[in-house]
Parts: C-alpha cells; sequence; structure tokens
C-alpha cells in the first residue's frame, strides 16, 4: 500500500527510426530536464531508443537485458536517484521482445516487462509476445508506491490493467508508439482503465514528428489531470498516495464487490483468436 507523494514522470520526444545513439542521447538530456523539475520516477516512450523499426532491422538494433544500454541507464538513475523506465527492443533468448527495462535508484536492474499483447498489425515486425504483468514496489525519500506497466496495445486488453489492480498497482505506467492518444475512444478507454481500477495513468507517447505526442496522467475518478502536447515535451505528475488510499477505502471499484469464482471463462483458452504467424511465449518469458 502506497503512502505519501511522489512525482513520477514522462519524456515524450520523438524516437527516431534506427537513430539509436541520437535517441539515446535525447532520452538522457530529458530525463535529466525532468530531475530537475522534481521528478522520481521517469518514463521514456515504447520501444524509444530504436525508434520501434520492426523486422530484422529492429532485431539489429535489439541487445541483451542486461547489457550496454541498461547499464549506461542505470548509471544515470543512481547518478540522478531516480526509478527508470527505458523502454527499447530486447534480444532474449534468439527472440526479439518489446521491452521496458526497470531501473532502481541504485542502477541496479530491477526487472524488465515484455510487451504481452502483439497485436495482428505487430506481427511482422518479429516480435515475441511476453507472458506477465509484474509489478514493482517503489520508494523514495517522499513516498513508495506499487507500480506496473502496460506497453501500448496492452492496454486495450481490459484483463492487463485488473491484473496489475489486483497485485495492489497504485500507478500503472503505459508507453506508447502511436496516434491514439488524441483518438477520443482511446481516451475513454484509458479513463475507464483508471477508474474501474481505481488507479492512476501515466501515458508516455513518442513526440512528433515520430507520433503525435499527447501524453497524459489519468487520475483514478478517471479525468485527464495533465496532457502534453504534440511536441518534445517533459509532463510531470505528483501522486498523492495517501488520498489514493482514502479514496480506495470509499470506493466501489477495483477490488470491491469481484466475484472470481464465476469468471472461470476468462481463463479458458478456446475460442482465442491469434494470426497464424503470432510469435506466442513459451512460460518463461
Amino acid at each position: 500500500m502506497g503512502s505519501g507523494k511522489v512525482c513520477i514522470a514522462g519524456v515524450q520526444f520523438a524516437g527516431l527510426r534506427g537513430e539509436k545513439e541520437r535517441n539515446i542521447e535525447a532520452a538522457e538530456r530529458m530525463i535529466r530536464d525532468a530531475v530537475e523539475q522534481g521528478a522520481q520516477v521517469v518514463m521514456t516512450p515504447e520501444v524509444a531508443l530504436s525508434g520501434f523499426v520492426g523486422g530484422e532491422e529492429e532485431r539489429g538494433l535489439a541487445e541483451p537485458v542486461p547489457g550496454p544500454a541498461t547499464e549506461r541507464f542505470g548509471e544515470l538513475a543512481r547518478s540522478l536517484d531516480i526509478w527508470l523506465m527505458v523502454g527499447m527492443s530486447e534480444k532474449h533468448s534468439g527472440q526479439v521482445y518489446n521491452a521496458m527495462a526497470v531501473l532502481s535508484r541504485s542502477g541496479e536492474l530491477a526487472g524488465v516487462m515484455r510487451k504481452v499483447h502483439i497485436n495482428k498489425y505487430e506481427t511482422p515486425g518479429g516480435w515475441r509476445n511476453g507472458s506477465r504483468f509484474p509489478v514493482w514496489h517503489i520508494e523514495t525519500d517522499t513516498g513508495k508506491l506499487t507500480a506496473g506497466i502496460m506497453i501500448c496495445y496492452d492496454r486495450e486488453v481490459p484483463e492487463g490493467a485488473r491484473l496489475l489492480m489486483i497485485q495492489g498497482a497504485d500507478v500503472i505506467l503505459n508507453p506508447l508508439a502511436c496516434d491514439c492518444p488524441t483518438v477520443d475512444i482511446h481516451r475513454c478507454l484509458l479513463r475507464t482503465r483508471a477508474f474501474e481500477n481505481e488507479v492512476h495513468i501515466l501515458v508516455v507517447n513518442h513526440a512528433a514528428p515520430r507520433e503525435n505526442g499527447h501524453s497524459m496522467a489519468i487520475d483514478p475518478h478517471g479525468e485527464i489531470v495533465r496532457e502534453a502536447g504534440e511536441g518534445k515535451e517533459v509532463l510531470l505528475y505528483e501522486v498523492d498516495l495517501d488520498a489514493l488510499q482514502e479514496y480506495r477505502e470509499q470506493g466501489i471499484y477495483g477490488l470491491h464487490h469481484r466475484r472470481p469464482d464465476v469468471y472461470a471463462l476468462l481463463s479458458d483458452p478456446r475460442g482465442q483468436i491469434h494470426p497464424d504467424d503470432a510469435n506466442l511465449p513459451g512460460t518463461s518469458a
């Protein structure tokens, strides 16, 4: 259960396709800018380091975790005393994953989130689906919270956010590489994920010209309380964890009134649809 207040931030910049070193340098500059503005937890957009190219070019840009990029960003996290989530393509066991590396205040690799839902328009890119929705317990000098990650399309499937909520997530981080933030139904979907699970959500997209920006912070009432424009920007959001716990104690959503005993059909694989070339994972991914 979280407490105190924590300042989280998204660094909205354009991760250009294939320009890995340029993207790394851009991320570093903006992370430093975010910390100067008070950020204690910072996240980049989805696959920010390679610019999300897919296919064989992506495979060539991918690297293991831990590896050179996570060592470099781990040192940055340590020197700035922050938690850091970095979007990258990960090479693991001969496969390439759309991943978020999670780095602690000490610069250690705290874990990896691998995108679980690779939709049929992304499968030609050769990505392997991940298979877990982990959470991280984050402590700062001013507060503590539990955070989980949904990578882009993961937000479209309601079970992902539900799993994170059940594991105690106070904040769900949603890195993107798409133009969905300005589409009304997608904004409503994200607001609903926050409202139905009694969580804060921080959405971080690529800036123009790569995508259309509009990163946003959504509170547990489902209200968009911060929103960026299209260009390069640091989006700051202070999360009041004590207020969140008070709201949950009085609420009727989230963990309230669930009936898992009647939901068995949700985990029955019969009737599931995947494209023929879906790169589905083993149980360890």
